[in-house]
């Protein structure tokens, strides 16, 4: 019962940032719409922004995680570029399974915060694949940034529309952007 109500508690707030400001968030309205008391509530998080935290940091460490897997993987990346495909693949299934959440956090009412986090980590990890793998990039940091901002230019686009394309499509299209910057 208790891990059945957290997911509950977790979903409410997640649909609940999707109609609300987080400042307009109250307890109240996260046990109402979970069906959980207060003290199940406070059982699991100290408060709204324990809840919210616990959110966030989980699903960035899934991105992290599968930043590092890139990384790791780099070498037969540049040789297959069917792999790099399958790292925006990976991604944008993930998006697209908790679209509710990335939509709350980056459309409807962004979190500046959160996505800044997001952003650095992509740039220190493809900061240290331009580091440590040759490559011709002559201005490394104008190109992280360029590539990054375009990718998150296309995540932000897809999520505005309601993720109406396919992970599949979204991901050929980072991978033919990919591609292209790298000419």
């Amino acid at each position: 019962m208790k891990r059945r109500a957290k997911f509950k508690i977790i979903q409410s707030m997640i649909n609940l940032l999707d109609e609300y400001p987080f400042d307009e968030i109250t307890i109240k309205m996260i046990c109402a719409y979970s069906g959980v008391n207060r003290s199940t509530f406070y059982d699991n998080y100290k408060d709204k922004y324990d809840l919210l935290e616990q959110i966030q940091n989980y699903h960035l460490s899934k991105y992290l995680k599968l930043l590092k897997t890139l990384y790791n993987n780099f070498e037969s990346v540049r040789v297959d570029k069917t792999k790099l495909y399958k790292f925006f693949l990976i991604v944008t299934k993930y998006i697209k399974r908790k679209e509710s959440f990335y939509r709350a956090i980056f459309i409807t009412y962004p979190n500046k915060g959160l996505a800044m986090k997001y952003f650095n980590a992509t740039k220190v990890a493809y900061e240290n694949v331009i580091e440590d793998y040759p490559n011709s990039i002559q201005n490394k940091s104008l190109f992280i940034t360029y590539s990054i901002g375009g990718q998150v230019g296309v995540i932000f686009y897809w999520l505005r529309n309601g993720c109406k394309e396919s992970p599949e499509v979204i991901a050929e299209n980072l991978l033919a952007n990919t591609i292209k910057l790298q000419r």
